[in-house]
C-alpha cells in the first residue's frame, strides 16, 4: 500500500502580494487576488476640471470684493471741506469756506454755499417737497454714511413758503443769509443756519470751476 506524501496535504499558500494573497488546500494551485492599488484605480483629474476649480475659487473669494469696491467707488462724491474758493459765482454773495467756519464765518451777511443735501432731525423721503434741510461738505457713499460734526452742518431754512424736492446725497447751491448760533460743538444740531434761503441743484464740474 503507497504511503500518502505529506507534502500533498499542506496547503499552497501564496506569498503576499501588496494586502491580499490566496491559496487552495491539497489542490496545489494558486490563484492571485491582485493589489489595493490596483482593484482602486484612481481616476485622472483633466486639465479642464482643473481650471474649473480655479475659477470658481477665484469667484467665490474675488468678485464680492471687487463688487463690493465698486459700489463704493461708484456712490462716492468729491469731499468739499479742504477746498478753498477761487471766485464768486454771482454778484452781492460771498462763496462760503467750508474749512472757515467757525473761525472766519461771513455771519449776518449774504452767502453763496456748495453742499450736498441731507435730512435733519426728521427723516425725510426722496421726493417729498420740504422747506428745510441741512447742508454737508460730503456725502458719503452707499456703504458708509456722511460724517456729521455740528462745526461742519448748516442748516438751511427756504424764505417764505418755497419747497424743493428732498433729494438725499444731491449736490445743490444754496444762497441765503448765514448765522452762526451758539451752542455745543459735541451736540448733535448745526451750529450754522443759512436763512431766507433758495435752492438749486449744482453741477460736479462746478467744483472745479470754483474750488481747488
Amino acid at each position: 500500500m503507497p504511503v500518502p506524501q505529506i507534502s500533498s496535504l499542506i496547503p499552497n499558500i501564496s506569498p503576499p502580494v501588496g494586502k491580499c494573497f490566496g491559496f487552495t488546500a491539497c489542490t496545489g494551485k494558486v490563484y492571485a487576488v491582485g493589489t489595493l492599488a490596483t482593484a482602486k484605480k484612481k481616476l485622472p483629474i483633466s486639465r479642464w476640471d482643473e481650471l474649473r476649480t480655479l475659477f470658481l475659487v477665484i469667484a467665490v473669494t474675488v468678485v464680492p470684493v471687487a463688487g463690493t469696491v465698486l459700489v463704493v467707488f461708484a456712490s462716492t462724491q468729491p469731499n468739499l471741506s479742504e477746498l478753498t474758493p477761487i471766485g464768486n459765482p454771482q454778484e452781492n454773495y460771498s462763496l462760503l469756506n467750508w474749512s472757515s467756519l467757525g473761525r472766519d464765518s461771513p455771519s449776518n451777511k449774504a452767502v453763496q454755499v456748495l453742499g450736498y443735501m441731507m435730512d435733519g432731525d426728521r427723516p425725510l423721503r426722496e421726493g417729498e417737497w420740504v422747506q428745510d434741510f441741512v447742508l454737508l461738505p460730503e456725502a458719503g457713499n452707499l456703504l458708509h454714511p456722511a460724517h456729521r460734526f455740528e462745526d461742519q452742518m448748516i442748516a438751511v431754512q427756504l424764505k417764505n413758503d418755497s419747497r424743493v424736492q428732498f433729494s438725499p446725497r444731491l449736490l445743490v447751491w444754496v444762497w441765503g443769509i448765514f448765522r452762526e448760533s451758539p451752542g455745543d460743538p459735541g451736540g448733535t444740531a448745526p451750529l450754522f443756519t443759512i436763512e431766507k434761503a433758495r435752492a438749486g441743484p449744482a453741477d460736479k464740474s462746478d467744483i472745479g470751476k470754483y474750488f481747488k
